[in-house]
């Protein structure tokens, strides 16, 4: 499919470069050097993409783009500004551009865009937003949240990096594929990657991959995380604990969309959107020297904070009635509604382990109901049924004093003290795993394979 192109641009040298720069890529182009002269090239020809700056003389870029779309709905607008920011982001999306590029123009960003333009073209109209932010499994009705997602909507048709932040078991995987899905690389990969999970020794081999012999066992080349996103997205969780070591390399690939992989010398190009998250608060890792200050803002382009539990109580009843649904369809059982008493104590719990505690507890009250139709206070977790809203008590951290006469189930009684004081040490440390660790006096990696092993930490995040 040949892309016919709209170049708008009031430097004469950059508006000549692009337009070499795009012709010698395959498309067809055509420029102006003011909106007025814009729009008559423009209803005059046949144009599927139009990249123009936002500051021209006259009307502005902005200000011509609903012409633009009124003309043709279907045009592809790539807006390029030198004051990027992310309010012009956002007046641009209301106003229906399509992405937004910062100037200095990076060439590789450019084709990026033009050829996700060609792609999104060629799709028919019908199938294009098949798959969308309102098909996630998020589930929320309070206004903070709202906002959230408000927020998502705005950001997830530009290629900015975003930074993803909020406790232990709020759903940031979530959000991140919900910006995916809402973007023009939603037919590509998402790819996700844990970096907390990941031994330092073998994060750069996952984030970039390896050629054969490149250590001992490299029995084949390998393509790292990068590679597995290209034209995609890939989602950093717990960025916060990445060494610096990486870090600097990490940093290179943002700016330079290149990477070389293990043993080899040779670079691999990557057009990939980065959306990091951590529960950790990299302010205060930037100020000990732990986290570079030049990455943090490389990837916090936008901010987006996901509030815990307690801040969206207006959240939980449709969360565990959401999530109560999901799971019987998923685990072959009966439909099951939830007793008022079970919904009054969960909302009187603070739920210190956020969606994930929620998600894990209804998901147990709906095994332990069996075959009754309804969920009872009785299948809840001892500490959301015994202590609404407080943290676990001690007494229930604790083994029972005595054994009943039915016998006790060792290995369930074992694993929920285990997940009591996992998730009241997490709590504790605002959800940073390295702190959690200390406190319990544990290798970080034991507690992350015991996070694994409880579904605290592993497992599809659900809001």
């Amino acid at each position: 499919m040949e892309t016919n192109v709209l170049v708008v641009e009031d430097d004469t040298q950059l508006r000549k470069f692009l337009v070499d720069f795009l012709a010698s890529e395959g498309h067809q182009l055509s420029s102006a050097q003011s909106s007025e002269e814009a729009i008559v090239k423009f209803e005059a020809g046949d144009f599927d993409v139009v990249l123009t700056d936002v500051n021209l003389p006259g009307k502005s870029g902005l200000d011509q783009l609903p012409q633009y779309l009124n003309h043709n709905p279907n045009t592809y607008v790539i807006v390029m500004t030198g004051y990027g920011s992310i309010e012009i982001a956002v007046k641009a999306m209301k106003l229906g551009a399509s992405d937004f590029l910062c100037k200095p123009i990076s060439l590789k960003d450019l084709s990026s865009a033009v050829q996700i333009a060609k792609q999104k073209l060629s799709v028919p109209v019908a199938t294009v937003n098949s798959k969308s932010i309102s098909d996630s499994p998020i589930i929320a009705q309070s206004v903070v949240m709202l906002n959230v997602l408000e927020q998502v909507k705005i950001i997830a048709p530009f290629k900015i990096n975003a930074l993803v932040t909020g406790e232990t078991g709020t759903g940031k995987e979530l959000i991140a594929n919900a910006i995916h899905c809402g973007s023009p690389r939603v037919s590509k990969p998402f790819v996700a990657l844990n970096c907390a999970a990941i031994p330092d020794q073998l994060l750069e081999d996952e984030l970039f991959g390896h050629v054969k012999g490149a250590f001992t066992g490299a029995q084949s080349d390998r393509k790292g995380r990068f590679e597995q996103a290209d034209k995609g997205t890939l989602f950093l969780d717990e960025i916060g604990d990445m060494n610096l070591a990486m870090q600097a390399k990490l940093l290179r690939v943002l700016q330079e969309s290149e990477f070389e992989r293990l043993g080899s010398s040779a670079t691999v190009k990557v057009d990939v959107r980065v959306i990091a998250a951590t529960s950790a608060d990299l302010d205060s890792k930037i100020d000990d020297g732990s986290f570079r200050a030049d990455l943090y803002h490389r990837l916090n382009v936008v901010h987006l904070r996901v509030p815990p539990l307690r801040e969206r109580p207006d959240d939980i009843l449709s969360l565990a009635e959401g999530l109560v649904e999901r799971f019987c369809q998923s685990a072959g059982l009966p439909s099951k509604t939830i007793d008022n008493d079970v919904l009054r104590a969960l909302a009187a719990y603070n739920f210190p382990g956020n969606v994930r505690q929620l998600q894990n507890a209804v998901e147990r009250a709906a095994v332990f109901s069996g075959v009754e139709k309804c969920i009872k206070l009785e299948h809840l977790p001892d500490e959301i049924r015994g202590n609404p809203g407080s943290y676990p008590s001690a007494q229930s951290l604790a083994a029972p004093s005595s054994i009943p006469d039915e016998g006790i189930n060792f290995s369930e009684v074992v694993s929920q003290i285990e997940r009591n004081l996992l998730l009241q040490t997490l709590d504790k440390t605002g959800g940073n795993r390295m702190q959690a660790a200390k406190l319990l006096k544990m290798k970080r990696t034991t507690l992350v394979e015991k996070l694994k092993r409880l579904h605290i930490e592993s497992g599809e995040e659900s809001l």
